[in-house]
């Protein structure tokens, strides 16, 4: 038998050897997950710690931060699940990937209502990336109920802001966006996600380069807002999926509230509109453009947005909703036209907090575990 012969045949059986062992391991590892296995199409990171280098997005006392998810894949500084009095939920800007745990608005949150309450407050972040509350009523049905000891006395639901695009809105989108980061198909299988996890552990230990944020910095002094009118059917699309957003509200409440939790509702602020001349004016047509339709722009997002804060006042009620919506956010509070700079996300969990510490919330809290 010729080398090459003999080169192609051991190449061969070790190619074999090697995926009978990839398959054996999956299947190992497949039934010894916990039920882990479903969360994995909810880019939910476990286990891990990044570094990201923030300097391009905003002024920090260190050109990095570092992010956290334990091993249930929340972020927080809580001792355990058990002790876990309020859970955040929520898209990337409740998650704030690019903000040191300290900066956060949990964290703010935490510190505030500790010494209001006069004991130690936990308020763990359960936010991921992309999560519309397509993915929030997925959280409730596949991840939540893994977490031991997880009683949190109150959610709070920091939500629309993904669920603003009217063009996306539907289940299989929601698949669509989040199969873009961890949730795509490769990484749902069990041996990728563990040679991640050795790869980002090599990279802690080693201190190779922290990862730029994923995340452009808007110069706010030259952003543009040329939208002038809304499209012709963007107050009959957005009606639409207003009412698609009530109903799975409505079933995220009743998830939360199954085991005695109490929700409180928080609109968001954001910079894809502004006052221009006396005249709300938008940022330029950023999405949909699907055919049939023109492209929308920021005036189209902000009455979409709306439209969802009307349906969270109702649903979740009066006393149970902070309007953030329409306070007075600066640009300095947004490092792009969605997600909080330090500064914003302590003027969040500010206002969180003095809401729950002026309610009937506060009682419960003081009570401890």
């Amino acid at each position: 038998m010729s080398w090459t012969r003999k080169l192609a045949f051991l190449a061969i059986i070790w190619s074999v050897a090697l995926a009978v062992l990839l398959a054996g391991a999956e299947i190992f590892l497949r039934l010894t997950d916990g039920g882990w296995g479903s969360t994995l199409r909810l880019n939910l990171v476990r286990s891990r710690t990044y570094e990201y280098r923030v300097s391009n997005l905003y002024d920090w006392n260190s050109p990095t931060v570092r992010y956290v998810r334990d091993e249930y894949g929340l972020r927080d500084d809580c001792a355990s699940p058990a002790d876990i009095d309020i859970l955040t939920v929520g898209g990337s800007t409740t998650d704030q990937r690019f903000l040191a745990q300290e900066a956060t608005y949990q964290a703010v949150m935490q510190r505030d209502l500790a010494q209001a309450a006069g004991r130690d407050i936990c308020v763990s972040n359960a936010g991921i990336d992309g999560h519309s509350t397509h993915g929030h009523l997925r959280a409730f049905r596949d991840w939540f109920p893994l977490i031991p000891g997880l009683e949190p006395k109150l959610f709070v639901f920091y939500i629309g802001i993904n669920d603003a695009d009217f063009t996306r809105a539907g289940p299989g989108d929601f698949e669509t966006k989040v199969g873009a980061g961890y949730g795509n198909p490769i990484r749902r299988f069990h041996v990728v996600q563990l040679g991640l996890w050795v790869r980002d552990t090599l990279d802690s230990l080693l201190g190779t380069r922290p990862a730029h944020g994923g995340h452009s910095r808007v110069d706010w002094r030259t952003a543009d807002f040329p939208q002038e009118r809304l499209a012709a059917d963007t107050p009959e699309r957005a009606a639409r999926n207003a009412a698609a957003f009530r109903k799975r509200l409505q079933q995220m409440l009743h998830y939360a509230r199954a085991d005695g939790a109490e929700v409180l509702c928080v609109t968001q602020p954001h910079r894809m509109v502004r006052s221009v001349d006396g005249r709300k004016r938008g940022v330029e047509p950023y999405f949909g453009g699907e055919s049939g339709h023109p492209a929308y722009g920021g005036l189209d997002y902000d009455y979409s947005l709306r439209q969802l804060n009307r349906a969270m006042r109702d649903e979740c009620g009066e006393r149970r909703l902070v309007d953030l919506y329409g306070t007075d956010f600066n640009d300095g509070d947004f490092f792009d036209y969605a997600h909080n700079t330090p500064s914003g996300a302590r003027k969040v969990g500010d206002r969180i907090a003095r809401f729950i510490e002026r309610s009937d919330l506060m009682d419960e809290l003081r009570t401890g575990p």
